[in-house]
C-alpha cells in the first residue's frame, strides 16, 4: 500500500507539473495573440486546473473564441466559466459574456450580464454602451435603411475572405484578403486564427458583370506570413498593405508596407516604420489627396485596445510625420478597426460604440465644432455578427464589405458582400474596337490605356472581337492610347463633360502594321529639289507626333522619286530628300539615333493598292508603276498621276527596342 501511495503521489505530481507547463504555454500564446493555438491548449487542461486558480485561464479560454469571432464556442465557454464561478472576481466576465450573447441574439441573457457588470462598475461607460447596444438590437427588428446587400458569391470560399479594396478607378478590379489555399501559397498556420496565413488576391469584373476567378497577387506582395488589408493611393500607383510577421516566442506587431506599381511592374518594397516592431500598425487607408494615412494600432496613448491613428505629409513622396490618435469621439475602450476615408467622412468598424453585436460599421462626419458625428450604418449593413472593412466608390453609394453573419448562402467564415443604395447608379461608358488599318480585321489582345485628367490610369486588353470598354467619370478629359505588338501606337482624346447618365462614347482605333513600309502622305518638295514645301508642315508635324507616341521605334525614312532623270541623279535627290525629313524630325525633338535616311530613287516603283484602283479605273490592284507601264499609258494626264504616286516618302520600322538615355 505504501508503494502504491508513492506511485500515486508521483503520478499526481507529474500531472500537476504537466498541467502547469501546458498552462504556461497557453498563457504565453494568449499574450502573444495566438488565440487559436491558445484555445486548443486551454481546452486540454481547463478542467484539470484547481478551481481556486481556474477563473483567469477559463476567462482567457472564452476570450480566445470571442476574439476570433467564434460566437457559439465563446458562449459555451463563458457558460462553463460561470457554472464553475457563479460570482467571478473579474466583473469583465459579465461584460464580454453579455457581448457574446448579444451577438448570438440572446437578448434576455445579455441584459442580465450587462446589468451585473453595471452593478460592479457603475461608472464605466462600457456598461452604458452595452445596454444601449442591447436596446438598438432589440428595437431595430424589421427596420432597415435603403441599402441593399447581397453576397458577392464569386469572391468567397469556405475560408475567410475580407478587407476588399478597389484596384482601379473604374472599380472593376477588386483586391481582398483571404485565408484560402491556392497554388501560389507557401503559407504556414497562423497562431492567431488557426488557419493558413492570409494572402492578397485580386479579381476583375468583365462586362458580363461576373467577377473572374480570384488570383494570388504573387510573391512581390505575398509571403509565408500574414499579408492583407490593402489600399491603393488614388492614382492606383502605390499599394499600401499590412504584414504580420509572427516570430516564435516574441511579441511582434504588424507593419504597414508600401510598394509602387509602374505599368504592370512592382518596385521595391518599403517598410513605412510607423511604429516600433513590437507595436501593431495595420489596415491602411488614404485621404482623397493622399496626404493623410489612417491606420489602426494598439500603441500606448490610445483610448482602448485597437484605435484609429493617422500620419500626415506635406506632399507626395515626402516622409510621413508622427502618429496622432484621432480622438475619443471615434476611438473607445473597445476596438476600432478597418478605417476607410472618403471625402470628409471616415468609415470604420467598432465593437465599442452601440451596435448590433460584434463589430459594426460606422460613419464619422465632421461637425461644426471640429469634432465628429458618429452614425451606425444600421441594418442590413450591420448584423449581430462581425461586419467590417467597408469600401465605397467615390461618387456613388456602392461598395463592398465583409461579414461573418448567419446567411444560408454564405460560404463560411468571413465573406464579402456588395452593398448599394436602392437607386440607379450614375454610369458613363467609353467603348470601342481596334482594327488593322489596312485589312480592317479586328485585333485581339491590343492594350488600351485610358488616362484621366484626375490622374487615373486604367488598362485593358481587347477581346477576341477586338472590343473594349471602360466605365468613366463625368466631367473629365481623357487621353486614350492603343498599342499592340507589330503595330504603331495610336491615340485619341475625348471629354465626358456634360454627359447624361448612361451616356456611351464610341470610337475605333485603326492600327498601322509595321511589317511593311508605311507611306507618309502629303510631304512635298520643290520640283527637282530637296527643299520641304510649306504645304508639308502638317504632315511633318504629324510624323513628329507619331515618333513621340512610339518612343521605342527606330526607323528608316525612305524617299522615292519618279523615273524621269538619270538613276544617279534620282538616287542623290532621294537621299537629300530623306535627309531633309530626318533633319526636320531632329529639329523637333526626335533623337537622331532613331532615324536613318535612305534614298531609293526610282528603284522601287509603287504597287497599286485596292484604294488606288478604285479611284482610277485605268489602274489594277497589284500592278507596279514601272517605267514600262507608265510610258505605255495613252495620255499624259494618266502618266502624271502615276509619277505622283511614285514620288513618295515612307517610314519603315527597323527596330522597336530603343531606350531613351
Amino acid at each position: 500500500m505504501k508503494r502504491f501511495a508513492s506511485y500515486l503521489l508521483c503520478a499526481l505530481l507529474l500531472t500537476a507539473c504537466s498541467t502547469a507547463s501546458k498552462l504556461e504555454k497557453a498563457n504565453r500564446l494568449f499574450e502573444e495573440g495566438g488565440y487559436a493555438a491558445a484555445a486548443g491548449q486551454y481546452k486540454k487542461i481547463i478542467r484539470k486546473i484547481p478551481k481556486a486558480q481556474a477563473e483567469q485561464p477559463y476567462f482567457n479560454y472564452a476570450e480566445c473564441y470571442r476574439r476570433l469571432g467564434n460566437w457559439r464556442s465563446a458562449e459555451t465557454a463563458y457558460a462553463g466559466l460561470l457554472r464553475q464561478h457563479k460570482t467571478p472576481e473579474n466583473p469583465e466576465i459579465h461584460l464580454y459574456y453579455g457581448k457574446v450573447l448579444l451577438a448570438n441574439e440572446q437578448y434576455g441573457k445579455a441584459e442580465e450580464q450587462f446589468i451585473h457588470y453595471r452593478e460592479q462598475r457603475p461608472n464605466d461607460p462600457q456598461a452604458a454602451t452595452a445596454l444601449a447596444s442591447l436596446e438598438l438590437a432589440k428595437n431595430s427588428g424589421g427596420s432597415e435603411n435603403a441599402y441593399k446587400v447581397e453576397l458577392a458569391t464569386a469572391l468567397n470560399t469556405r475560408a475567410n475572405d475580407f478587407a476588399p479594396a478597389y484596384g482601379a478607378d473604374d472599380y472593376e478590379t477588386l483586391l481582398f484578403t483571404s485565408t484560402r489555399k491556392d497554388d501560389n501559397s507557401s503559407k504556414k498556420i497562423y497562431d492567431v486564427t488557426g488557419e493558413i496565413s492570409t494572402d492578397i488576391f485580386f479579381s476583375r469584373l468583365p462586362r458580363n458583370g461576373k467577377w473572374t476567378k480570384p488570383q494570388n497577387m504573387g510573391e512581390e506582395i505575398n509571403t509565408k506570413y500574414e499579408d492583407g488589408a490593402a489600399a491603393f493611393n488614388h492614382s492606383y500607383t502605390v499599394l499600401y498593405f499590412t504584414r504580420c510577421q509572427k516570430v516564435k516566442r516574441e511579441k511582434t506587431g504588424c507593419k504597414i508596407f508600401a510598394i509602387e506599381r509602374n505599368d504592370n511592374e512592382w518596385g521595391e518594397l518599403q517598410d513605412l516604420k510607423l511604429m516600433p516592431d513590437s507595436v501593431t500598425a495595420a489596415h491602411p487607408t488614404l485621404s482623397d489627396d493622399d496626404l493623410t494615412l489612417y491606420f489602426v494600432s494598439d500603441m500606448d496613448g490610445g483610448m482602448g485596445k485597437m484605435d484609429v491613428w493617422k500620419v500626415t505629409r506635406s506632399g507626395a513622396g515626402d516622409d510621413w510625420g508622427e502618429a496622432v490618435n484621432i480622438g475619443a469621439q471615434i476611438n473607445t475602450a473597445g476596438n476600432e478597426m478597418y478605417p476607410f476615408a472618403r471625402g470628409n467622412s471616415l468609415y470604420f468598424a467598432s465593437d465599442g460604440h452601440p451596435g448590433f453585436g460584434g463589430l459594426d460599421i460606422f460613419k464619422a462626419t465632421p461637425d461644426s465644432l471640429g469634432g465628429w458625428n458618429i452614425e451606425n450604418m444600421g441594418r442590413p449593413v450591420n448584423s449581430p455578427a462581425d461586419d467590417f472593412s467597408l469600401i465605397l466608390e467615390r461618387e456613388n453609394e456602392h461598395g463592398y464589405f465583409a461579414s461573418r453573419r448567419r446567411d444560408k448562402n454564405a460560404k463560411g467564415g468571413d465573406d464579402i458582400y456588395r452593398l448599394a443604395l436602392d437607386i440607379k447608379p450614375v454610369e458613363y461608358h467609353f467603348e470601342g474596337i481596334v482594327k488593322d488599318a489596312a485589312t480592317g480585321h479586328v485585333l485581339e489582345n491590343a492594350e488600351i490605356r485610358l488616362v484621366g485628367s484626375n490622374g487615373a490610369v486604367l488598362r485593358k486588353r481587347t477581346e477576341a472581337s477586338g472590343a473594349f470598354y471602360f466605365r468613366v467619370n463625368a466631367g473629365l478629359n481623357y487621353l486614350v492610347l492603343a498599342s499592340r505588338n507589330g503595330y504603331l501606337n495610336a491615340k485619341l482624346r475625348f471629354s465626358s463633360a456634360g454627359w447624361d447618365n448612361g451616356h456611351i462614347h464610341r470610337d475605333t482605333f485603326a492600327l498601322t502594321s509595321t511589317a511593311k513600309p508605311i507611306e507618309i502622305p502629303n510631304i512635298f518638295f520643290d520640283f527637282g529639289q530637296a527643299t520641304l514645301s510649306d504645304a508639308s508642315r502638317t504632315a511633318l508635324d504629324s510624323l513628329v507626333e507619331l515618333m513621340k507616341d512610339n518612343p521605342s521605334i527606330m526607323v528608316e525614312l525612305r524617299a522615292h522619286t519618279d523615273n524621269r532623270g538619270s538613276d544617279e541623279t534620282n538616287y542623290e535627290l532621294a537621299q537629300r530628300r530623306a535627309q531633309a525629313v530626318v533633319d526636320y524630325l531632329i529639329k523637333n525633338g526626335i533623337d537622331e539615333p532613331r532615324l536613318v535616311a535612305v534614298g531609293l530613287g526610282e528603284s522601287e516603283p509603287k504597287t497599286v493598292t485596292a484604294g488606288m484602283a478604285k479611284q482610277y479605273s485605268f489602274l489594277q490592284a497589284g500592278q507596279k508603276l514601272t517605267e514600262k507601264f507608265i510610258t505605255a499609258l495613252p495620255n499624259e494626264e494618266q502618266q502624271e498621276i502615276c509619277h505622283a504616286f511614285n514620288r513618295r516618302t515612307e517610314l519603315q520600322v527597323i527596330r522597336n527596342d530603343y531606350v531613351v538615355e
